[in-house]
């Protein structure tokens, strides 16, 4: 019976690859498709996907943080849906929550990078063998004990690396959900945002999410933003992020908006400000925002330099 296996990204192709290499040996009969490698030179890819389809029997989707907001991880489930029962299609979610995925992706019941969710996911994949071939429970629970730590090594590993990679798919280009990763590292306690427009870059729920987290272990937000008429709004919405904590968040909205032009020709997050290892993070300012980029140490330290007395003053 073949099973297949969708990825987009880097690490949803490794883990998609240790699906492909494990699961023949939990249950033999099965046989794993995946892009790369089973795709012989020369052949076009849309003609393979299409008649490797009409032979598959369950999809699995391997959905990370990378990609699960990708219109081609959609694209793909959509086709797959079409080919095979939605009982028998399973987004795997690693490292990614389920209230997170929105669109085609929801009609799906979710795996978990969870031992016991996994051989749930066996249990199903089983069950759409011919009678004949299908393991019994007790066999498929020995033969999934006795092969798991492999897969549990090669996942674990992938893990490790989880902020090796962008969601842009290169290492100096960075998205907001790449950013609030960093900042939760645990080094990562002291943050500047210098920003005009707080609710596109400090508000969204990626980030607030992340700022509510961190800020429970200890960290601290300064923002540094432009003077507002709808400032008390502003203010107000930062402080419900830290309610538990409000000495944590420090603010400084005294500077004119023509000042803040000025000072900030676009949006700043500054990681670690209070060392001498300081990261700072630029959003490219192009039409198309959202994708931020890293200065070098020299740079960092000037604009650590630019905006330290701002962030003495705040309160």
């Amino acid at each position: 019976m073949k099973v297949f296996l969708s990825w987009s990204g880097k690490r949803s192709r490794e883990i998609a690859t240790a699906f492909h290499d494990w699961l023949p040996y939990v249950i033999q009969t099965v046989k794993p498709f995946i892009s790369t490698g089973d795709i012989d030179k020369g052949k076009r890819w849309s003609e393979v996907l299409a008649s490797e389809l009409d032979e598959v029997a369950y999809g699995i989707i391997f959905i990370t943080q990378d990609n699960f907001k990708e219109p081609w991880i959609n694209f793909e489930a959509g086709a797959i849906s079409k080919a095979i029962d939605l009982s028998y299609v399973s987004p795997f979610l690693f490292d990614v929550v389920p209230t997170r995925i929105q669109g085609p992706l929801q009609q799906f019941q979710f795996t978990v990078n969870d031992k016991e969710d996994i051989f749930n996911l066996l249990r199903s994949i089983n069950s759409r063998l011919a009678a004949e071939q299908q393991l019994t429970y007790e066999i498929l629970r020995r033969e999934f004990d006795s092969w798991w730590p492999e897969l549990k090594v090669k996942l674990d590993k992938i893990a490790e690396n989880v902020e090796t990679e962008t969601g842009t798919g290169f290492d100096w280009l960075f998205t907001a959900d790449d950013l609030a990763r960093i900042q939760s590292n645990e080094e990562c306690s002291c943050i500047w945002y210098i920003t005009p427009n707080l609710y596109r870059n400090a508000l969204t729920e990626t980030i607030r999410t992340a700022i509510q987290k961190n800020i429970e272990r200890g960290a601290s937000y300064t923002f540094i933003i432009a003077a507002s008429d709808e400032m008390d709004i502003v203010k107000e919405g930062l402080r419900r992020v830290a309610v538990s904590k409000p000495n944590q968040i420090r603010i400084n909205d005294t500077t004119s908006k023509e000042e803040f032009r000025k000072l900030a020709v676009t949006d700043y997050i500054i990681m670690n400000a209070d060392s001498n290892d300081a990261e700072v993070f630029l959003e490219l300012p192009v039409a198309s925002r959202g994708y931020w980029m890293k200065v070098d140490d020299e740079a960092a330290i000037g604009f650590v330099i630019r905006f330290r007395k701002l962030a003495s003053e705040a309160i």
